[in-house]
């Protein structure tokens, strides 16, 4: 660790890059499924964008993490965001459905590598006096950067073409690779480690409580990353975009005081109010029919789910020793692309069956179900 601030340099270098990954990937996310029905994909398929993207992520973290134990970072982070780039040059190449598919099981296992590692880099930067604000802050470089994404990406694919959002993805994973050259990764002492177990990699013990929590939270972000472009399109919202960009400001702007307040009060009482206000929205969302509509979801979005999951992620790294934090985090970031590619896939079939409002107003539950389990444990830990 370079100072006793959060703000060092190897912070400040790796919250850019992480910046523009996450934007450069995630601006896809509302765009393939639009893309996929131009190629007359099924609802299934659709889904499937989402779920075979999860598996590969899922698969490659187990490696990921237990590689970190004893290794440096930094030149991990490097290959998997060069690789990150080539992979997304790929796309507009390719027309024939079951190729995108594959093609997205491979994008999920560099993702997997690259948000893995570039977490692990940002834990080690701060000092763990200041972990809950630290990460509440990195956390903006994740879900403010996914949120913005997926307003640029709406924005580029109405305006341009599918295309112009691949080139836009492109330029913005070359800038975050050369911001990874400047971050100063530390490898973490040498110590005999247990022999690679990949089940027990790929599910840390110690954590399995807040990723329980992170798969439950990201069925409703799920819900709105496949569906959300499609429900503007039959509610007649022409600007959707507003959604994540409200959502994308509220989730900042609360930052700096909802790190502050977890690491003061501790985790239970924010995750519990965040996870409400995160039910509420989606109930918004589903009887949205103007403008006036989104962005009181998106208030309430931004307020519910920006809040929890950097809370989600701070739990889990307290949980583990500092060489473990690498597993932790792969067991966060596995849980969260869990919770989107079952969400994706359920509500997928769903949607052959139910309007997309009610699929709003099922995954709306998600977030009360975490906010009672959080409230049994406080009462379990208060009890003890």
């Amino acid at each position: 660790m370079e100072n006793q601030r959060i703000l060092n340099k190897s912070f400040l270098f790796i919250f850019i890059s992480n910046f523009l990954i996450f934007i450069g990937f995630e601006m896809l996310l509302p765009i393939l499924p639009a893309y996929m029905i131009s190629l007359d994909a099924s609802p299934i398929q659709i889904g499937l964008v989402t779920t075979l993207f999860t598996i590969g992520a899922v698969l490659i973290r187990p490696f990921v993490g237990y590689f970190l134990i004893d290794n440096k970072r930094k030149a991990l982070a490097i290959g998997a965001s060069a690789l990150l780039m080539i992979i997304t040059l790929v796309y507009p190449f390719l027309n024939i459905i079951w190729m995108l598919l594959l093609l997205r099981f491979f994008h999920g296992t560099a993702w997997g590598v690259s948000t893995t590692v570039n977490s692990t880099i940002a834990v080690d930067s701060i000092p763990k006096s200041r972990l809950g604000e630290g990460l509440g802050y990195f956390s903006i470089s994740t879900t403010v950067g996914a949120i913005i994404a997926q307003s640029l990406g709406i924005f580029i694919y109405g305006f341009y073409s599918f295309d112009i959002v691949i080139w836009s993805s492109v330029i913005l994973s070359l800038l975050a690779f050369i911001a990874l050259l400047f971050v100063n990764s530390h490898a973490p002492i040498k110590k005999e480690k247990e022999p690679f177990r990949f089940f027990e990699m790929i599910f840390e013990k110690s954590v399995w409580f807040p990723a329980l929590l992170t798969v439950i939270t990201t069925l409703g972000f799920g819900a709105i990353i496949t569906f959300l472009v499609v429900f503007g399109e039959q509610q007649n919202l022409d600007n959707v975009f507003l959604f994540f960009l409200v959502n994308a400001t509220v989730s900042t702007l609360l930052r700096p005081y909802t790190g502050k307040w977890y690491d003061r009060k501790g985790p239970w009482s924010i995750i519990i109010v965040s996870a409400i206000l995160g039910f509420l929205s989606l109930v918004v969302l589903s009887f949205a029919t103007n403008d006036f509509h989104l962005i009181i979801a998106a208030i309430l979005f931004g307020a519910g789910y920006g809040t929890v999951m950097p809370c989600l992620q701070t739990l889990a790294v307290q949980n583990v020793s500092e060489e473990k934090s690498g597993a932790a985090n792969a067991t966060f970031f596995s849980s969260f692309d869990v919770g989107v590619g079952v969400s994706a896939f359920i509500f997928g079939i769903l949607a052959e069956w139910i309007s997309l409002e009610m699929i709003f107003r099922i995954a709306s539950f998600s977030f009360l179900v975490v906010a009672v389990l959080v409230y049994k444990d406080y009462l379990n830990k208060k009890n003890k």
